[in-house]
């Protein structure tokens, strides 16, 4: 079985209307985030095939192979014409203490073009509500680079930057600094969930990358069960279940890791 999903669009301040023209949505703040798939209230990704419709809340358990108490992967087209929030995200003890989620927000970028961020502090006992941009580490990426971004990162995704972002499957931010825009901070929850010792991972030209919470790999033919998503101006993502999808363009295939075989 394969089934397209049906993105949801997500406007913002930093936005680059370039996903607007693609995606042929109008909206009156530019498109930042293109939700590719994600089983979140309110910008749920439906899944089609045919007549047959599904929520991903519906295919839990033929992905993972169990019983999940929510999807588990979230996955979104990222473009930014400015800074997005200096921010952070809650790990998956934290997220359960205070959020009563039932994991974090662990996510890696796999990048479309050169782009650029800061990630990782570089004083490690710098008070996060006063952390800017110096205080964090600039890193230039290229196209096909993926930056692993373990909750508890202190980051931001520059200007300029297009990228596809896999995470585990949470909607929890912290912002830390948004760059004067006046939207709110949080500031307590936040100095609580940054681990100032924690560092992204920056891998070069990437055809193959295992993690803990999820495998992606660059190819052109997926045998199995899995998330698809196409690298190209407009990405379109597949949910592959015991089924072979082929392309005559690679595309990235997400498997879910061990993580999920151990969530109680």
């Amino acid at each position: 079985m394969i089934l397209r999903s049906c993105p949801v669009f997500s406007p913002r301040p930093w936005g680059d209307r370039k996903l607007n023209r693609i995606y042929g949505v109008d909206s009156e703040e530019p498109i930042g985030e293109v939700w590719l798939l994600s089983d979140i209230e309110g910008m749920r990704t439906w899944l089609e095939s045919g007549s047959t419709r599904l929520s991903p809340n519906e295919v839990i358990d033929k992905l993972s192979g169990r019983s999940l108490p929510r999807f588990p992967i979230m996955v979104k087209h990222i473009c930014a014409n400015e800074w997005l929030s200096v921010q952070v995200h809650p790990d998956d003890k934290f997220a359960r203490l205070y959020e009563g989620e039932p994991w974090g927000k662990s996510e890696c970028w796999y990048f479309l073009n050169e782009g650029q961020v800061l990630a990782g502090m570089k004083n490690k006992t710098k008070p996060v509500d006063s952390v800017r941009e110096d205080d964090l580490n600039h890193i230039l990426l290229k196209r096909g680079d993926l930056l692993t971004l373990p909750a508890g990162i202190v980051h931001a995704i520059g200007p300029g930057s297009e990228l596809i972002e896999i995470q585990q499957n949470s909607d929890v931010t912290y912002r830390l600094y948004d760059w004067d825009r006046g939207r709110e901070l949080h500031i307590e929850k936040a100095s609580k969930a940054v681990n100032p010792s924690l560092m992204p991972g920056h891998y070069e030209s990437v055809k193959r990358f295992d993690w803990e919470y999820f495998s992606v790999r660059e190819t052109s033919r997926f045998s199995g069960t899995g998330v698809c998503v196409t690298i190209e101006e407009k990405p379109s993502l597949y949910l592959v279940i015991d089924d072979v999808i082929e392309s005559a363009k690679p595309f990235l295939a997400i498997t879910l890791g061990e993580f999920w075989s151990e969530i109680p």
